[in-house]
């Protein structure tokens, strides 16, 4: 996924666990190495958002 295609797809809250899982010492770190390209930051948020998916997509399939 393309950094463009991830910057369309990002939701209240996921600066908050990009943080989380880079270890980054504020949100507004994690939010400024996505934003100048940090490869780690990239590919979390790529995985928040493919995961953020599959989960509602599990979810909705369980209790429908």
């Amino acid at each position: 996924m393309k950094i463009e295609q991830i910057k369309k797809k990002i939701q209240y809250g996921d600066f908050n666990i990009l943080q989380k899982l880079i270890n980054a010492p504020t949100v507004a770190a994690a939010r400024m190495r996505f934003f100048r390209g940090d490869e780690d930051a990239i590919k979390a948020m790529a995985k928040i958002q493919d995961n953020r998916e599959e989960l509602i997509k599990n979810y909705r399939e369980k209790n429908n």
